[in-house]
């Protein structure tokens, strides 16, 4: 291999004696390489592939320090020079002994079928991304075991999961065998996020695909028995971000998978590592094991020397004290290879004696020193180290146009190759773009840099330079991709795969946009801290008010890194480092600003379920400095977050409570504005609970204060508040069964939005008024009313509502049946099929209404087909669950119990009894975190029926006393509560069941249950109904 010389004396520094001996004889060992290869003791000559002669050279060790004469190269030979000047390769893979380790936990994971952790943890240049991407290129023993490439997690484009996904289905399945529901999917995502769709309806398109995956991955590793490596480098950039909290949780759901993190220690978290913390989580822990990376060891050290470009040219004397004087450490032992194939040995390594602090110090520093050059390449290296962000040839080309392409490079793109055949560059996983190796770029700031750019003017200019270009490769053509996103299916008419292609064109060329617009958001941030987070909420505002998720979550991780840490952290060791320590103190000193961007990021994170790490972002805010509207958002906030943590909605009360406080110190009319938004919220929180007479107050109180406001000349904003408010209320009187005011305040709503225009919420109100007519029993006109919705919602092509009203539609069909009315010919049928479609659109559109319309189709299909019924019943309540929607939790369980408990009686099966048992713990802690008087009332009744049915077959463990308790409260509260469609309307079919108990009893037992009931009955409760249905019994 040929080697590189250099006239160059390092800049600031005269020769002394003892180097300039130690130049002279470095100079002729440089000779040497260029023509042939060195061994202790004398030379092989070889023939140069560039020089066509035969040089015989004797040379005698370097460190015997003997001067050598120089001869200058002839002129004619600049075009060796140039070529010999090119990147090489400093060396191949040196296998690692900690290599046996990471073999021994794949081992495991294929042995035990059990996932787990391995955490690579070293400081920057040791080898870690070399040794996992080794690995991977060369596999395992075993064929059967799949090693993902490596992912650089720090790369944005694997930020979005979506994107992580794709890879390993693609790499695991190129055939697409196992994949290929989840792949045809994906496919699919750009026409949903190109339609006129909300938030919910992105959130449940990403659950659904992350869904797919793990059904997919799954059943690819049980039927192939494949092991599965996946690989995930750099995690120190995501140890305080959000994204970790994402990957954790995904990890959890892959079977048969070792995940190596490979990345810096966690260094300055107070002896904390959240990595770990997560992967640790006592709810469903991962088997992590830690595996420390250290430098080479002497002996591995001469190894790499051996292996390297230079291993026949250096002495065995000379490996030892490079050995020494790096240390052993893999980054500057690459850097001293890289160094001698272009200049002379460093007189450092003519010195004796012990390889010190200062000696190793005073090395570290001459292997850096070439890059103090003002060189085109050494210029490129240098910005590259503080323009971090990965770029491609374009952005490359903007950030270097002030400088003259080299001598030997003819055009840009010559420049471009080039510079990725630099060893320290690293190619990206998609190959487009690059970066600079984290050490070097580390290193070149902590030595270099810092005397290149004393005033950090230099940097900022390139932060500047590199924000205009990210900038200018947007521009015009990404308005006209969004605006083309935005109407593509306006057409009319039905789409066809032309359009669907056009979309999914469309969608790649949004993406790429969006990575651009986060970088230069990014070096915005770093370079003017009030217009990079003016920018910020300006762009991130425009997102979310078109739901666009992508580019939200794109934002929100670009700027987590910028925002005070909830514990000390190591500072960053790199250009950036010193400017986010910066930008954090000034973000303090600016509160409001830091409170505006951290509420609208913890929004973001609520609703996309992840509602901890909204508040462990909510519990940093400066809160104490916010004035009014802030303290009413964070408070706000607060309880949205609370309220999607199954089993802790109890919580947001109290910060509901507080928002309602904190609009006193606001002026008018915006006072009363988002004191009507405040009594609104506590509203909708208490009917979640079932608290419904609490809920009333709150909804009375708020449709107080903004009438108190609207009226002539007042904004149209006030008046759709107060019509908000009248369609909240009007249902929840509805649900009470107070239908007449439900319908006056529905009809009022209807009206003003009608005159404002306002035709989505015109046809939500449609949907409410259906709702009540359904509630009343009065189906045609509940039909009537959703046929409005529905032609609305299907102009607006709004498909979450679409998938309510298809259900609200399907249910109201099969209650109607019931009930002796016929709708539609073959109405249960009909019924069937709408709530599929209602299924499919909720599952893919409106996650938060997927519960309702599982409960619904398991009523439908209960009724012909208890087992599937069954079925949807339990997935209600698990999908109801995980978005914390109490009433379908306890509707899905109590309506689970009802149908078991008809198809024990019917068949006696004691499957269906014990499924009964196996619920009880659910339905009881439902009972007891949720007020919904329907829920327990009905369970009273059931309990009353079993413990019946067991003791007329002689085996109960309570008496039937205590079944008579449960019945006398049951029936109770079932008169005095109406709930929805059930409650009163109930009585009558439940009193029938009862009655076919009762005349099973002796006549003696009949006659004291008659005198009791007759006695609770007319003492205890407000209704008549119950003693009239008394006389149905004898």
């Amino acid at each position: 291999m040929p080697v590189a010389r250099s006239h160059e004396t390092p800049a600031g520094r005269a020769p002394g004696p003892a180097a300039e001996a130690a130049g002279r004889h470095g100079r002729a060992v440089g000779r040497v390489r260029q023509a042939g290869t060195v061994r202790p003791g004398g030379v092989q000559p070889v023939r140069h592939p560039e020089a066509g002669r035969r040089l015989r050279v004797r040379l005698a060790p370097a460190l015997r320090r003997r001067p050598v004469r120089r001869r200058r190269p002839h002129a004619r030979r600049d075009h060796l020079r140039r070529w010999l000047m090119q990147p090489m390769p400093v060396t191949d893979y040196v296998p690692r002994r900690e290599e046996a380790e990471l073999l021994a936990e794949v081992a495991r994971v294929r042995s035990t079928r059990h996932s787990g952790v391995l955490l690579i943890y070293g400081v920057g240049g040791v080898g870690k991304t070399k040794m996992v991407r080794a690995l991977a290129r060369r596999g395992g023993p075993d064929r059967h075991t799949h090693w993902i490439t490596p992912i650089d997690i720090d790369d944005s484009e694997f930020w979005l999961l979506e994107n992580l996904q794709r890879v390993v289905a693609e790499e695991l399945d190129p055939e697409a065998v196992f994949f290929s529901p989840f792949l045809t999917y994906l496919s699919q995502l750009p026409q949903y996020s190109a339609r006129r769709i909300g938030r919910d309806t992105i959130a449940s398109h990403h659950r659904r695909m992350r869904e797919l995956f793990v059904q997919c991955y799954t059943d690819f590793v049980e039927k192939t028995g494949a092991t599965v490596v996946i690989t995930l480098d750099t995690v120190e950039t995501i140890r305080s971000t959000y994204l970790l909290i994402t990957l954790t949780q995904w990890m959890r759901r892959l079977p048969a998978t070792l995940f190596v993190l490979s990345g810096r220690p966690a260094t300055g978290w107070g002896g904390r590592d959240p990595i770990r913390e997560h992967l640790d989580d006592p709810r469903n822990p991962l088997p992590v094991t830690e595996m420390e990376l250290h430098g080479f060891g002497h002996e591995d050290a001469v190894g790499f020397l051996d292996a390297s470009v230079l291993g026949d040219s250096l002495t065995a004397e000379q490996k030892e004290h490079l050995a020494d004087l790096t240390a052993g450490h893999p980054l500057w032992l690459a850097l001293a290879v890289d160094y001698l194939q272009r200049r002379d040995p460093p007189p450092e390594m003519a010195e004796e004696g012990p390889c010190d602090g200062p000696l190793r110090e005073n090395f570290r520093r001459r292997l850096v020193t070439p890059y103090r050059s003002a060189n085109f390449w050494s210029e490129a290296i240098k910005r590259l180290a503080v323009v971090r962000h990965s770029i491609d040839q374009r952005v490359w080309g903007r950030l270097m146009d002030d400088q003259d392409l080299p001598d030997g490079v003819g055009d840009w793109d010559q420049a471009w190759t080039e510079l990725c055949r630099r060893p320290w560059i690293r190619r990206r996983a998609n190959a487009r773009y690059v970066t600079l190796h984290d050490a070097l770029a580390e290193e070149l700031c902590l030595r270099l840099i810092p005397l290149h750019d004393l005033d950090e003017t230099w940097r900022h200019q390139m932060w500047r330079r590199a924000s205009d270009a990210y900038e200018s490769l947007v521009g015009a053509e990404y308005e006209a991709v969004v605006g083309e996103l935005s109407t593509v299916f306006d057409t009319g008419e039905d789409p066809d795969n032309a359009v669907f292609r056009r979309v999914a064109e469309l969608d790649i060329r949004k993406r790429e946009f969006d990575q651009l617009r986060t970088a230069a958001l990014y070096y915005r941030l770093l370079s003017d801290f009030e217009g990079g987070t003016e920018l910020f909420l300006e762009t991130f505002s425009t997102a979310a008010a078109q739901h666009d998720l992508h580019f939200q979550e794109l934002a929100c991780h670009e700027l987590e890194r910028f925002l005070p840490p909830a514990s000390e952290t190591a500072l960053l060791e790199d250009a950036v480092g010193v400017v986010i320590e910066r930008f954090r103190s000034w973000l303090v000193t600016t509160p409001l600003r830091y409170l505006d961007i951290g509420i609208r990021i913890a929004q973001f994170l609520t609703n996309n379920a992840q509602p901890r790490a909204a508040l462990s972002l909510l519990d940093r805010l400066p809160e104490d400095q916010a004035d009014a509207d802030l303290r009413y958002r964070l408070a706000n906030e607060r309880g949205n977050a609370w309220m999607g943590i199954p089993g802790e909605v109890e919580l947001a009360k109290h910060h509901f409570d507080l928002a309602l406080e904190y609009t006193d110190g606001l002026p008018s009319p915006d006072r009363e504005h988002r004191r009507a938004q405040a009594y609104k919220e506590l509203g909708y929180y208490t009917r979640n609970l079932g608290r419904w007479q609490q809920a009333d107050t709150y909804y009375h109180s708020a449709y107080e204060v903004i009438a108190a406001v609207v009226g002539p000349g007042r904004p149209s904003a006030d008046r759709e508040e107060l019509a908000s408010i009248q369609a909240n209320w009007a249902y929840l009187r509805a649900l009470h069964g107070q239908y007449d005011d439900a319908r006056n305040l529905i009809e009022a709503a209807i009206a003003v939005r009608r005159r404002l225009g306002s035709d989505h919420q015109l046809a939500v109100s449609y949907s409410v008024s259906g709702e009540i007519y359904r509630y009343e029993r009065k189906f045609t006109l509940a039909w009537k009313s959703y046929a409005q919705a529905e032609t609305c919602f299907s102009t607006l092509r709004n498909w979450p509502w679409i998938g309510m009203i298809l259900q609200e539609q399907a249910i109201c069909l099969f209650q109607a049946h019931q009930s002796g009315y016929e709708l539609l010919p073959d109405p249960v049928t009909q019924a069937k099929q709408i709530i599929l479609r209602s299924l499919e659109i909720c599952r893919d559109y409106a996650i938060r209404w997927y519960p309702s319309a599982l409960n619904r189709a398991g009523r439908i299909f209960g009724d012909e087909d208890p087992d599937t019924g069954l079925d949807y019943l339990d997935k209600s309540v698990t999908e109801a669950t995980r978005v914390a929607d109490g009433w379908f939790v306890s509707a899905g369980l109590i309506e689970y119990m009802e149908l078991v408990y008809e198809v024990w009686t019917r068949t006696r099966d004691p499957r269906y009894r014990a499924l009964i048992r196996s619920r009880v713990a659910d339905i009881e802690r439902a009972i007891e975190e949720y007020d919904y008087t329907d829920l327990e009332a009905r369970w009273e009744l059931l309990q009353g029926h079993l413990i019946l049915h067991d003791n007329l077959d002689g085996t109960a463990s309570e008496t039937l006393d205590d079944a008579l308790t449960h019945y006398s409260v049951g029936f109770r509260i079932l008169a005095d509560r109406r709930v929805g469609s059930h409650g009163a309307a109930a009585i009558a079919s439940e009193f029938e069941r009862f009655h076919q108990l009762f005349s099973l009893l002796s006549t003696e037992t009949q006659v004291r249950w008659y005198a009791r009931l007759r006695e609770d009955w007319s003492t205890k409760s407000r209704s008549t109904s119950l003693l009239a249905r008394l006389e149905q019994l004898y």
